[in-house]
């Protein structure tokens, strides 16, 4: 499979906080979801096409100058290759990780908004209430 994550090497030390390899879980996880609903399905490539937009939560310690990190999410531009028995799709949307419990028992999920833009799911959109409804 064919991959650039550069406009993530920045923060991937944030993404790790989610997975110890976090690129293969993002490609391993997506291709997964499309095998749901094709089960040939390959992905053949992945781009990440915007820098990422991240939301972090935290809740504060005995120390004024500390906060421990509890939540968090990145929400991206991606284009990326499927191939199933029916054929090759050339697609785009917005991949969107969140995690909780990052100091106790992290929780992550993901989601990929196919045709979406930052506008509508990034940092002024739904990664917000995203970031906080896996509390409920």
């Amino acid at each position: 499979m064919k991959t650039n994550f550069e406009k993530l090497e920045e923060t991937k030390h944030m993404l790790e906080w989610f997975s110890g390899n976090p690129y293969e879980e993002i490609t391993g996880t997506l291709e997964n979801m499309f095998k749901k609903q094709s089960a040939g399905t390959q992905m053949l490539s992945f781009e990440v096409t915007s820098e990422p937009q991240w939301l972090t939560g935290g809740r504060k310690t005995d120390d004024e100058t500390k906060v421990i990190l509890v939540r968090c999410g990145m929400a991206v531009a991606c284009d990326f290759t499927l191939k199933d028995d029916n054929g090759v799709y050339d697609l785009n949307g917005i991949f969107t990780w969140v995690g909780v419990n990052l100091d106790n028992e992290p929780a992550t999920r993901i989601w990929m908004d196919l045709d979406g833009t930052l506008d509508e799911f990034g940092s002024e959109g739904a990664l917000r209430e995203r970031v906080f409804e896996m509390d409920r």
